[in-house]
């Protein structure tokens, strides 16, 4: 076993090409020295290389630089890619064209966009060329699983997505209802990877608040879904393409840390910024694909996330390519997150849950909400919103005018972080439902 199998957080981000890092490999193996697996990251993943290699008793001063330098602060941690290749823009053009076709899937028009992913190092990142006028960025991540993953807990028909995507996403719709028959057998079926399946569909979205600015946008868009054989394992692709602009924005607010997925949301019009209150803005159109490339003997995946957005007030785009990146690194921390967690649920027992919430009545759906609210009010995490919503909350009116969906997700979300394995999931505003145990997936 290599040193990146004790450290698993560096698969893809060494340098193994290094003669001296595989000798240095080649020599734990030969000791058959047998350290702990650890997930650390940031300094305590430094701390436990330098504890690791004098464990080893590699006492050599170069032994020990070179792997603090190749593993722990490599590039690949933020290593910007500084031109993407003009073959991958072709490739997403081409993927692009779909959308409003009936054109068949050419997994050879997609094959240098597939090779680039899968070899990009976990947290490259990139500007892209401008879309229609729109500012656009590329960002990669790794993710520890089995493409099934994906297909079982992000586009099963009967689990909401804000489930894998909880500071992304508000709420989803699909406007093309066959398609989740569509999906159903796309899920059950993926491992047929000689096949190549191709879905279309038009969905409706409301997003989370913006961190910076508190506004928060639903719109409309068409999504294309593409299953293929890759070499190491089976590709999906995910593309979307917003091309009628959004409802105006309202205001909402991030209640303490996002990373708690605690979001309020106003009926509102505008954004929280002095001077700005009074905007109307608006997502114009946006353009997205997300490219997971796994590999099934690693049971890892590649996940490449390419997007352009143009959004603002008054026709004016706002938006550059690190505000998107921002955006990018939010959805892929919680995505992770919650697909790595060993304590997830399996996927039946998400979607039974999401139909015992579906079948409650608004009055069922206020009597368990209410406590939630309650904890968000007495836990100070309310201090980050405007007034405005401490009013509304104190009141009641916030819990009386919610929409039923908007206090299910508040449910679903708050007995899925009984089983997300991160150490900051004690959020205030917990309900803490009971239940009996559940066993982790097999």
């Amino acid at each position: 076993m290599v040193f990146s199998d004790r450290f698993p957080v560096l698969r893809g981000r060494m340098h193994w090409h290094s003669p001296l890092t595989a000798l240095i490999n080649r020599w734990i193996e030969d000791k058959q020295i047998q350290p702990p697996i650890r997930d650390d990251t940031g300094p305590d993943l430094v701390k436990n290389i330098l504890r690791y290699i004098v464990n080893c008793r590699i006492t050599s001063f170069f032994a020990v630089i070179v792997f603090v330098l190749q593993s722990a602060i490599s590039p690949g941690y933020t290593q910007e890619i500084k031109e993407i290749p003009a073959d991958v823009y072709t490739a997403l053009d081409y993927i692009f064209s779909l959308s409003d076709s009936q054109d068949s899937f050419d997994p050879d028009k997609v094959k240098d966009l597939v090779d680039f992913v899968h070899v990009a190092e976990g947290g490259s990142h990139a500007s892209l060329q401008t879309r229609n006028g729109a500012d656009g960025a590329f960002f990669t991540f790794d993710i520890n699983g089995e493409l099934s993953d994906i297909l079982n807990y992000t586009y099963h028909p009967d689990i909401p997505p804000y489930v894998t995507m909880p500071s992304s996403l508000q709420n989803h719709e699909w406007l093309t209802q066959e398609i989740k028959d569509d999906l159903r057998n796309l899920v059950s079926d993926y491992k047929q990877t000689s096949d190549i399946r191709l879905l279309r569909g038009s969905e409706s979205e409301v997003i989370t608040p913006d961190t910076h600015t508190g506004g928060y946008y639903a719109y409309t868009q068409d999504r294309l879904l593409a299953l293929m054989p890759g070499a190491a394992g089976p590709v999906l692709i995910s593309a979307t393409i917003q091309s009628e602009p959004s409802v105006v924005g309202k205001k909402g607010c991030v209640a303490g840390d996002d990373k708690d997925w605690n979001y309020l949301y106003s009926r509102e019009t505008g954004i929280n910024k002095k001077g700005l209150s009074w905007v109307d803005s608006y997502m114009y159109f946006a353009y997205s694909v997300i490219i997971y490339v796994s590999n099934s003997s690693t049971k890892t995946i590649n996940t490449g996330n390419f997007k352009w957005l143009n959004a603002g007030w008054a026709k004016i785009n706002m938006v550059k390519s690190h505000h998107i990146l921002k955006g990018m690194k939010r959805f892929a921390a919680d995505f992770k997150d919650v697909l790595e967690s060993p304590n997830l649920p399996e996927a039946s027992i998400l979607a039974d849950k999401y139909q015992e919430l579906a079948q409650m009545s608004e009055q069922e759906l206020r009597q368990q909400v209410a406590p939630y609210l309650q904890g968000l009010k007495s836990s100070g995490d309310l201090k980050s919103c405007p007034d405005s919503f401490t009013s509304l909350v104190s009141s009641g009116e916030y819990l009386q005018q919610m929409s039923s969906q908007e206090m299910i997700r508040i449910l679903m979300l708050d007995y899925l972080k009984e089983f997300v394995a991160a150490s900051s999931r004690d959020s205030a505003g917990s309900l803490s439902l009971k239940r009996e145990a559940l066993p982790p997936r097999s």
